[in-house]
């Protein structure tokens, strides 16, 4: 289990974007698709799809 911190942008259109952080605790994460992973729970968080998030950086704390 891992607590993590998430630089991530959205895109609503061609020049409308949102950045922001956000702190996800109690991940599982797996190397394989961790951004994958973090992409459907930020969009799960603002009721988007998560094609349209870019994930900037993510710090991974124990």
């Amino acid at each position: 289990m891992a607590k993590i911190v998430v630089d991530f942008e959205i895109s609503h259109g061609e020049e409308k974007r949102t950045e922001g952080n956000i702190v996800i605790v109690n991940i599982y994460p797996s190397k394989a698709n961790l951004h994958e992973q973090v992409k459907k729970l930020i969009a799960g968080q603002f009721n988007c799809s998560d094609e349209i998030i870019s994930i900037k950086q993510i710090k991974m704390n124990a």
